[in-house]
This record gives C-alpha cells, sequence and structure tokens, in this order.
C-alpha cells in the first residue's frame, strides 16, 4: 500500500516551529509579499493544529486529518483549503530538500476545485441600497467598513489597493486619494465623491481623535490577532461576506457576490447611464476594452436598468 512508503516521522514543536520560521525566510526572498505572507499564515494554522493534535507524525492520514481540520473545524471554503495544502506542500518539500523528510507525503492530498465563476457579479440597485443601509455606522467598524465598501464602489479600488492605502494617501480637505499605478515609480490621482469623503473623514477622526498619523493604514483590522495592523484581502473579503449576510439578501446573492462585484456594480452603473466606453477606461484606469464591453452588454438588462439611480454614489 502507498501509505507503507511513508514512515513516521515526529519533530518536536519547536523544531517544528524552527523550520518554518526558516522556511518563511527563504520565501520572501524568491516570491512576492502577497504569496510570503498568505504562506505565512497558513503555516502558522498548520502548526498550530499540530500542537493541538499531538499525533501528527507525517503520513498522509495526518495530512489527511489536517485537511478534515481546515473543512469541518476552520470551515474553510475549497479556494482557501486548496491555498492551505499548497502551502503545506512547498513546505513540505522544503523538509525533503533539507533532508528532515525522507518523501513528500503531502503530493497525495487532494482537494476540490473550486467552480468556476460563472461570469462578472454586479449589486441591483436595490440590493446596494439594501447593503449599504444594514451598516450601523455607530460604530467604529461599522464607520469603517461602510467607507471602506463605499470607497471600492466609488473609486472602484482592488482589495490589494485597499489593503496598503495609508492615512496619508488621503487628502480629505481637497477630497482625493493617491494610489500607486501599474506603471512602476507612478501614482494616480481619485476624486473622492463627497459622501465617501464625508464617511473617511467621520471614520478617520472617530479612530483618531487628536490626529491621524499619516503612516497609520487607513483601514485597520479589528481581530485580536492583527489588531490595529492593515486589514488583510482575506479581512476584507470576510468583512464583506459578513455584511452580506446581515444585509438580510438571499443565500444564492450572498455566495454569489464578492468585494470585487462593488467594482464591477460602478462600471454597471456608468454603462446605464450612457458614459463613452474610452470615459469609463479612464475613470476605471483599464487599458483593454474588453471589460468595458461586458459593462456594455450587462447594462442591456432590463434588471440593471435602475442603476442609474446610482449614479450620485460614484460621483
Amino acid at each position: 500500500m502507498i501509505d507503507d512508503m511513508y514512515q513516521p516521522i515526529a519533530l518536536k514543536n519547536s523544531v517544528l516551529a524552527e523550520h518554518i520560521s526558516m522556511f518563511e525566510s527563504h520565501i520572501r526572498k524568491t516570491a512576492t509579499v502577497h504569496t510570503a505572507e498568505t504562506y505565512s499564515r497558513s503555516l502558522r494554522c498548520f502548526l498550530s493544529f499540530v500542537i493541538q493534535d499531538r499525533k501528527f507524525k507525517f503520513r498522509i492520514k495526518d495530512f489527511e486529518r489536517y485537511k478534515l481540520y481546515l473543512i469541518e473545524t476552520k470551515q474553510l471554503q475549497s479556494p482557501s483549503i486548496a491555498t492551505y495544502i499548497t502551502s503545506l506542500r512547498r513546505f513540505s518539500q522544503y523538509l525533503v530538500d533539507a533532508k528532515v523528510l525522507p518523501r513528500n507525503p503531502s503530493k497525495h492530498i487532494r482537494v476540490e476545485s473550486a467552480k468556476k465563476p460563472k461570469g462578472l457579479s454586479f449589486f441591483t440597485h436595490d440590493e446596494l441600497q439594501t447593503f449599504f443601509q444594514s451598516i450601523d455606522v455607530s460604530t467604529l467598524q461599522g464607520k469603517r467598513d461602510k467607507a471602506l465598501f463605499m470607497l471600492m464602489l466609488a473609486c472602484m479600488c482592488g482589495e490589494e489597493e485597499i489593503q496598503h492605502a495609508v492615512i496619508g494617501d488621503v487628502d480629505l480637505l481637497l477630497d482625493f486619494m493617491t494610489i500607486p499605478s501599474k506603471k512602476k515609480g507612478k501614482t494616480i490621482r481619485l476624486p473622492l465623491p463627497k459622501q465617501v469623503s464625508s464617511l473617511l473623514r467621520e471614520y478617520v477622526h472617530y479612530r483618531f481623535p487628536e490626529g491621524a498619523p499619516p503612516d497609520a493604514p487607513l483601514f485597520h483590522s479589528m481581530s485580536n490577532r492583527s489588531k490595529g495592523k492593515a486589514i488583510s484581502v482575506r479581512g476584507i473579503r470576510e468583512t464583506f461576506k459578513q455584511r452580506l449576510k446581515s444585509s438580510g439578501l438571499s443565500v444564492e446573492r450572498y455566495s454569489d457576490l464578492s468585494p470585487y462585484a462593488l467594482r464591477h456594480t460602478a462600471g454597471c452603473i456608468l454603462a446605464v447611464s450612457g458614459f463613452e466606453l474610452e470615459h469609463m477606461m479612464h475613470i476605471m484606469r483599464l487599458g483593454s476594452q474588453s471589460i468595458v464591453q461586458r459593462y456594455l452588454e450587462v447594462a442591456k438588462l432590463a434588471k440593471f436598468n435602475t442603476l442609474r439611480q446610482s449614479l450620485e454614489l460614484i460621483q
């Protein structure tokens, strides 16, 4: 049997933690910052599991038990599970190369592929109203979340642009925000609609009543593990799903929408409002006409006609 190829190998928790630390140092030199952070986060989860499990010995059944833990205890979705297992495969191969393991049993662990997205997802006008009106802005988290998602809609910002933004990138007196351009070393100046600027001003002043440090993250994490640090892409997605769920939208819509749907919806708003293709490309910072053509096609569908009422949110 294939299991017989992999003899049990027990590593002390301290030794395993040291190997993980060395692997993380290696990854930081060879991968992007985002990839390195993802690997680091997933391997911290793995180490925590090993410490709790007390019987992990690098056999196929041990890796299968870890996968089950990700599914049942952590309740991760297929894309996240695939990411965590991929990180573990890379780390296990690192241990093989370092002569710690004779073979890599994790290569036999399979994860169901996530369903391919059907296409771009959009809010209707009513859903957009329901989503934003359901966010209670009497709390710091409510102020943060509404400002964050309104910024993603109005300025069509991506998750990583949000994650890396700092207070100093926003001028709340002149109502504009600066983000990095795809051209290295360049920046783009985005005008902030009055409503978004007002939400950001209220959030920042509530968070820093005595003055905001310009190098502080614009949107901070509120989780116990990373409190005060910049909100992560995963944090943005989890917060978005929580807000969707609490807004009362149907389960079908809850599973169909992602934070990027806000950007897509903004594109659709421009399309139904009669903006020309070239103007939309400029506003949305797009170099290709193909995505804009999709927005123009979607704008022909009757259920999105009322989105023109949402134009005030992005102007």
